[in-house]
């Protein structure tokens, strides 16, 4: 009999010490991703000709200090999302320089690729028509939104031309 409870003993010991308790793991850190481009607008039609009077387009870049937008939907950056959580959109902005370049840095994101929205503010120029100072239009210029896909350590190039 006292084989048979130190039997039960030993084995309720083994199996007492053999479960380990998990320990919780810890979020990993975001990487980050870069977005950047160049943007274009048909500033000038005067100039979208050839030497032979036929049509030959050339964007302007377009005005500097234009506004360009990156929207993160953080629920994409948790790998367990809670469906009661309130996820919050992270924004991330920049302004186009003289040359027409733009680049957003710090994109969060993880090896994981996940869709971020890119938004394009709308500007109004005096858009060029004709040889004399006058030949002018004034023009509103519109590019909307799209998706771009980041993940860590990417840099994403986004060329877009405007539309009026």
């Amino acid at each position: 009999m006292k084989r048979k409870i130190f039997a039960a003993l030993a084995i309720s010991a083994i199996a007492f010490v053999s479960c380990k308790k998990e320990e919780p793991v810890a979020p990993a850190e975001p990487g980050m991703a870069t977005v950047q481009g160049t943007l274009w607008a048909d500033l000038d039609t005067w100039n979208d000709t050839d030497q032979f009077g036929g049509y030959e387009h050339h964007p302007e870049y377009v005005p500097s200090g234009t506004k360009v937008t990156i929207i993160v939907d953080s629920e994409d950056l948790d790998a367990t999302p809670d469906p009661l959580f309130d996820y919050q959109d992270l924004k991330f902005t920049t302004t186009v320089g003289t040359n027409g370049a733009y680049s957003i840095t710090d994109v969060p994101c993880y090896n994981t690729p996940i869709t971020a929205k890119i938004y394009f503010n709308d500007f109004a120029a005096d858009q060029v028509t004709g040889p004399l100072s006058t030949d002018k239009a004034h023009t509103v210029y519109t590019l909307g939104w799209d998706n771009v896909t980041v993940y860590d350590g990417a840099v994403v190039v986004y060329d877009a031309e405007y539309s009026w």
